[in-house]
């Protein structure tokens, strides 16, 4: 597993698609979620020129694409 920090909205995405996904509340307040290397790697993979994890966990949702990442 490896730690994202990710925005409370991407969280939403993530909790709705995995349920009981970890997470901690960072001091900014966004979420710290554990996720397995393999999704982490795909994530990475999908990101564009300045995107972060959050902007691609919602562009995926916004294409009905997400969950496939997680399996």
């Amino acid at each position: 597993m490896i730690a994202i920090t990710i925005s409370a909205e991407a969280y939403a995405v993530i909790a709705a698609a995995r349920a009981g996904a970890e997470q901690d509340i960072a001091a900014d307040r966004e979420c710290r979620v554990w996720l397995p290397r393999a999704v982490v790697a795909r994530l990475r993979a999908l990101r564009g020129p300045g995107e972060t994890f959050s902007d691609v966990i919602l562009r995926l949702a916004d294409r009905g694409a997400f969950a496939a990442i997680i399996r």
